[in-house]
């Protein structure tokens, strides 16, 4: 609606996760990193963890179109986790191209001698689970033990993305094994400064087709840091909002009354928004004290004035 009036071809603030709007802050770089490093170093196990909305997929996304352009990685990805055993080898069986066999055993005799033939070749296989903290403490522990058909723990990496309930899910006995197996680990964050908020707006903008770099000002931007706390999810759709109001109110720049006339409209997504007669929730505490001081001072110069009015000396009162 508002793209034209921008100068955009599509939506710059789509919540979708698409590896072509991809910002890689130093956290986020740091994060693709590792999941390279341990491609590269054949680590058999690796684990990202990050709370909703960091860009955990969108990094997955891009990660995967990378392995593919690569001839010796044999990459696939399971992106609904929620699946049972035979489920998962259905999948892995189609995917691998092994026929269909009636028992387990036949399978995984299959499985071992493509992993063999795929080390032989020097290529190797990966597989992605995303949205780990969803799956069955059954297949989870099933990884494990067909992490054990890999030769000297060649020719198979398995990457476990989620979100932090997927660390207390590993706490469990029945997990334990696969814990230990888990050497690399890595937790996404949020944005952590108003510049990175601006180079992110800024990247997606330019993506999206406009020339135009300074739509939102800098006081906009540090209003989205703010309400978002820096998470990529909430900055989309605070920033959506804010380029439809200021189209509607025909303004070609976003600044921090635009932002502020959106923050009703997504209240029940962001923390602390200061709406209309309602005190900012950050500030409360500040305030119940400031008050609290004010009281006691108020109460404690009525006490000293009903001393001196009756001429007892403080202390006699009470202590007789």
């Amino acid at each position: 609606m508002y793209y034209k009036f921008f100068g955009l071809e599509k939506n710059p603030f789509d919540i979708h996760p698409d590896p072509k709007f991809l910002y890689l802050s130093d956290k986020h770089r740091e994060a693709l990193s590792h999941l390279t490093y341990c491609v590269l170093m054949q680590k058999p196990f690796l684990m990202l963890t990050g709370d909703v909305g960091v860009g955990k997929t969108t990094i997955l996304n891009y990660f995967i179109a990378s392995l593919r352009k690569k001839n010796n990685i044999l990459v696939i990805p399971f992106l609904n986790p929620r699946l049972s055993l035979e489920e998962f080898y259905a999948v892995l069986a189609a995917e691998l191209k092994i026929p269909q066999a009636n028992k387990k055993a036949h399978f995984l005799l299959s499985f071992r001698q493509i992993l063999h033939k795929l080390v032989e070749k020097g290529r190797t296989l990966v597989l992605i689970f995303d949205e780990c903290q969803a799956a069955s403490v059954e297949l989870l522990e099933e990884l494990r033990l067909i992490s054990n058909l890999a030769e000297g723990g060649k020719g198979l990496i398995i990457i476990l993305v989620g979100q932090p309930e997927l660390e207390n899910k590993l706490e469990c006995a029945e997990l334990y094994a696969l814990k230990q197996r888990i050497t690399y680990k890595y937790h996404l964050g949020p944005f952590e400064s108003p510049e990175d908020v601006s180079q992110y707006l800024i990247t997606r903008i330019l993506r999206a087709g406009s020339p135009k770099t300074k739509i939102f000002t800098e006081g906009a931007i540090e209003l989205i840091y703010r309400y978002s706390k820096g998470v990529p999810r909430l900055i989309n759709i605070l920033a959506d909002h804010s380029l439809l109001t200021a189209y509607l109110k025909e303004q070609a720049v976003v600044d921090e009354d635009v932002v502020k006339e959106c923050l009703p409209e997504v209240k029940h997504l962001l923390e602390d928004i200061p709406l209309k007669g309602s005190p900012n929730t950050r500030l409360a505490p500040k305030i119940g004290k400031k008050w609290l001081l004010i009281i006691i001072l108020i109460l404690s110069i009525i006490i000293l004035l009903w001393f001196y009015r009756h001429q007892i000396p403080l202390g006699e009162e009470f202590f007789g």
